[in-house]
């Protein structure tokens, strides 16, 4: 009975698969958040788009560290200390995925994903003034980790991005765009509030962005983002980080996640604060600018209750998910946890005075898994939950799993490893979503560069016109002074000739007296005129 039934359900005909593939593929179009957005075309993230986002001047200068090896290495092995969890999760959860097998590419990490970025000119302003992008906070895993830092160079000016590796997705400190800096800090750590964080004045601890982290843009009209690493959504589970490979402790930031998920918005609010209000204080009186906060916790989730895989291997759920019931109960189990994430994030954003919205994000497949198979189907059911967890509350859902099978399709977006996107992955992302939120969401909360570059280019224009006014004062006031100086120099010249001419006039009148004497003298002394 329940048996035959859980091996049907998992072994489906490949008809069966073609048909879901078919009816996946005609709802590649942009998802619904609002009945508002049920006609709304996916605004295409193109080949040029992506070209434009990307950096074309600045190189960066890897190669001093040798050749760029890519190295075996992903951030999941961990086992949760929450209520319910039995020891065989936690043995599957402690089955580190291994990513030199054939069947998931490798990736750059640690030193071998290290170079030099750019320099960034600190960062001239405190605060956001009401008009402007909306920020983002992300609420994820590595994923979201490698999109931020990708999402944080593409805000930079085209000179100032850093260029990294396509499967790069997690370079050192050292190899960070230069308008990052940590997120979360203890009382009396200036780190999180400096204004610049590179060279002369470094502000990482190693891994410590893999963690949490953030950046400015260009300019206070550009979105600040943010991001911090959670690893389930069950507020009241704990995550040993001893257990993670890129895990660290950092002060300031609960390893717990209904506590990490409040310092996450706190230090986020704090990061990003608005302009003085007409009392001259920030706080509440002052006009916070939006924020879009994403929410990503599937892939940890099965990782840590459904097992990673074994070494070499692709994971294997079957057991876990063979029939009707296991499968249920997983989901159910995930719909608990998830539901109550949605609750604390949404009080955590309330308790700021900040215009927010919550985006539940559906993640994209691992790389191992098949159409047909349950790991597959699972995650489609999560994904299936995330879109209802959220948009139930009145809140949204970007489904960045359907984009990416469009993307594959267009040739726009592969794998760097069994889990990560690339960093052109990651540049799609970034484009896609910026679009979604033109249209799906009210309009204050369009994550954008408009402003920032239009801002820009106005002070471009105020500054060449500036240059302009100023050469051309400089120019009149050089002539002023060269025509000045010409009528002194002939008024000069002028009195000089009529001394001269005086002179001359002395000298012969002189000459005629001495002539005139000598001619008398002369008469007396000859009786001759002459």
């Amino acid at each position: 009975g329940t048996r035959e039934r859980g091996a049907e359900r998992t072994l489906r005909t490949a008809e069966e698969t073609r048909q879901e593939m078919k009816t996946r593929e005609s709802s590649f179009a942009p998802v619904a958040v609002r009945p508002a957005d049920a006609n709304t075309p996916l605004l295409g993230v193109t080949a040029e788009r992506m070209k434009r986002f990307d950096t074309t001047r600045t190189k960066h200068l890897a190669t001093k560290y040798g050749a760029l090896a890519l190295v075996a290495c992903v951030g999941a092995a961990a086992a949760f200390g929450g209520s319910g969890q039995d020891t065989s999760s936690i043995a599957a959860a402690m089955a580190s995925p291994e990513l030199s097998s054939p069947q998931a590419p490798r990736f750059a990490r640690g030193p071998s994903c290290n170079g030099v970025c750019p320099s960034v000119a600190a960062r001239d302003f405190n605060a956001y003034p009401e008009e402007g992008s909306a920020h983002v906070l992300m609420l994820g895993d590595s994923t979201d980790r490698a999109w931020h830092f990708t999402f944080c160079n593409g805000i930079l000016n085209d000179a100032d991005r850093c260029e990294h590796p396509v499967e790069c997705v997690a370079p050192t400190v050292n190899f960070l765009p230069n308008n990052m800096q940590p997120l979360v800090c203890a009382d009396g750590d200036r780190r999180c509030a400096a204004k610049s964080c590179y060279e002369d004045a470094p502000c990482w601890h190693e891994k410590e962005n893999e963690m949490a982290a953030a950046c400015h843009p260009t300019s206070p009209y550009g979105p600040a983002l943010g991001f911090v690493h959670l690893f389930e959504p069950d507020p009241e589970s704990k995550q040993n980080l001893k257990l993670v490979e890129y895990g660290r402790e950092i002060d300031g930031l609960p390893v717990m996640t209904g506590p990490r998920v409040n310092a996450a918005v706190r230090s986020f609010d704090k990061f990003a604060p608005a302009e003085k209000a007409q009392d001259g204080h920030h706080g509440r009186d002052a006009k916070k600018r939006p924020v879009v906060v994403v929410v990503d916790v599937m892939h940890w989730w099965v990782g840590n209750h459904l097992g990673w895989g074994a070494p070499g291997a692709p994971p294997d759920w079957s057991a876990q998910l063979g029939s009707d019931r296991t499968f249920d109960a997983n989901l159910r189990r995930y719909r608990k946890d998830l539901d109550a994430l949605v609750e604390h994030v949404d009080k955590a954003m309330k308790g700021t005075g900040r215009p927010y919205r919550l985006v539940g994000k559906a993640n994209h497949d691992w790389h191992t898994f098949k159409p047909d198979g349950v790991e597959h189907r699972f995650l489609s059911a999560m994904a299936s939950h995330v879109k209802r967890a959220f948009e139930s509350k009145k809140h949204h859902f970007f489904d960045w799993r359907a984009l990416t099978e469009k993307a594959k399709s267009d040739k726009m977006w592969e794998m760097a490893d069994n889990f990560h996107q690339t960093v052109e992955g990651s540049k799609h992302e970034t484009l896609a979503f910026m679009d979604w939120t033109r249209t799906a969401l009210p309009e204050k909360f369009a994550v954008n560069l408009d402003v920032q570059f239009a801002k820009q280019a106005e002070e471009e224009e105020a500054r060449r016109s500036a240059e302009e006014t100023e050469r051309k004062a400089r120019e009149a006031k050089e002539e002023k002074e060269r025509k000045e100086r010409e009528a002194r120099e002939a008024k000069e010249a002028k009195a000089t000739l009529q001394d001269n001419l005086a002179d001359a006039q002395k000298m012969a009148d002189n000459i005629e007296s001495f002539l005139t004497k000598q001619r008398e003298k002369l008469f007396k002394e000859t009786g001759v005129l002459r």
